[in-house]
């Protein structure tokens, strides 16, 4: 662009510039990648330099899957990410097609989608990635599969036969792992997991903002077991992370703070504070539609009035959880929080 000037093929570039800025380490500056990135769209948008239709699936994928979530609700960078499986396929760019189509579930994943629904989709595409034969692809949306299928049901699994040569990542397999056993309450198998995520020194941006969130609260329970500097210093340490983030989106991450600051005053005993910051954190989750979240809020504060013994708001909180958890379509959870239920009314 700097040798022959710029033109729509420019763009891709300053999107790639514009990741860049969100997402490395050493010189990392979210809201100038952003902002980058909201221009570069919003020229793309103007059509200033014509037609990009035959872009527009990288495209999303470059802006909705690797930047806009920093700034950007998370269901609307699912929806454009949705519309850049359909440009994808119009224009036969299928292989961004098929990278939006599982960024898109995984964004539905974490903005608390039904789960049925995302089961549903997640085989529709599982079924055009056959048909192209794109194993690799296939593999990779298989882990949702699987993981959507274990958050739904307590069935057995049997995971379908992987295409030879087809790989996983590393960071990938442990992001899935990760999820599926903080819903399964496994602390130690999840904190296994996601501290494998935490350490890794490149790659894996996307999994470890997500993964931050669950490892941080699974910390708690962890270190009932475990007592040492570090589990103990994960909260305060994504604490920080998490306000930064919700400077620039609090549809985002607001509701990670809130559960983050209740989750530590009730580790340290303020109890009214700890009771303040749960009701927000359901608020703030109830506004963002993460019911998931909402539900996981409601349960930990569940967990915090049965601590102190007050019997009634507890059983409150649970059933919240557990009409939170069933809207999402775990049944999962809803069974887990049922035997709590059955406990307290002994």
């Amino acid at each position: 662009s700097m040798e022959s000037g710029i033109s729509k093929y420019s763009i891709g570039s300053f999107l790639n510039y514009a990741g860049m800025l969100c997402n490395n380490k050493v010189f990392r500056n979210i809201e100038g990648g952003c902002r980058l990135g909201r221009i570069v769209m919003k020229t793309v948008s103007s059509k200033r330099f014509g037609s990009c239709s035959d872009q527009k699936a990288k495209l999303c994928f470059q802006y909705y899957a690797l930047i806009a979530y920093y700034s950007e609700p998370f269901q609307h960078c699912r929806d454009m990410l949705r519309e850049g499986v359909e440009a994808g396929l119009g224009t036969g760019d299928v292989r961004y097609s098929f990278l939006n189509a599982l960024n898109s579930i995984r964004l539905g994943l974490l903005s608390g989608n039904n789960l049925l629904d995302l089961l549903k989709e997640t085989e529709y595409y599982l079924s055009m990635m056959g048909k192209q034969k794109d194993n690799q692809t296939k593999a990779l949306m298989l882990m949702f599969h699987e993981t959507i299928s274990l958050l739904i049901s307590n069935s057995e699994y049997t995971a379908p036969t992987i295409a030879t040569g087809s790989i996983i990542p590393p960071l990938q397999h442990c992001f899935h792992k990760a999820l599926q056993s903080f819903f399964k309450s496994r602390s130690e198998r999840c904190n296994h997991f996601a501290e494998k995520i935490m350490q890794a020194a490149e790659g894996g941006r996307q999994h470890h903002i997500f993964i931050t969130f669950y490892y941080a609260l699974n910390s708690f329970k962890v270190a009932e077991i475990v007592h040492t500097k570090k589990i103990n210093a994960v909260p305060d340490q994504a604490l920080s992370a998490f306000r930064a983030a919700a400077e620039h989106s609090k549809d985002n991450f607001q509701n990670k703070v809130e559960l983050l600051e209740a989750e530590l005053y009730n580790r340290d005993g303020e109890n009214d504070k700890a009771k303040a910051s749960y009701a927000a954190a359901i608020a703030s989750a109830r506004l963002s539609k993460f019911i998931h979240e909402e539900g996981l809020a409601c349960e930990k504060a569940a967990l915090h009035h049965k601590k102190i013994g007050e019997t009634s708001e507890a059983l409150n909180y649970f059933t919240k959880a557990q009409e939170c958890y069933k809207k999402w379509g775990s049944q999962v959870k809803a069974d887990e929080i049922e035997r709590q239920i059955e406990l307290m009314q002994m």
